[in-house]
């Protein structure tokens, strides 16, 4: 009998917010070790991030986007080294449409 692996898919959940396709380095923070990663795309509520190394769901991190201060999240799910992440506190509206403009 030949089995075929099933790619991973992610459950789709209703967002609570617009998520927008944006590409833009970021560094991010797990304890001592700090990265650079790739968002992927970006709501008010969380990130996806393409990362350099393999992180673990339930994992806290500091994120720090384009000309603000890091913010914390946690990781929510990993597929390889692309992770998603829900911020501890949302992004101010203003906040989010000016990391979107650039």
């Amino acid at each position: 009998m030949i089995t075929t692996e099933q790619p991973f898919q992610r459950k789709l959940m209703p967002r609570r917010s617009e998520r927008c396709d944006i590409s833009t380095k970021v560094q991010y923070r797990r304890s001592t070790v700090r990265m650079a990663g790739v968002t992927l795309d970006l709501s008010r509520h969380g990130v996806r991030l393409a990362a350099m190394e393999r992180l673990r769901k339930g994992e806290p991190l500091w994120i720090t986007l384009p000309g603000l201060p890091p913010r914390r999240a946690t990781v929510k799910w990993v597929d390889r080294f692309e992770i998603g992440c829900e911020f501890d506190e949302a992004l101010h509206p203003a906040v989010f449409e000016r990391i979107i403009a650039g």
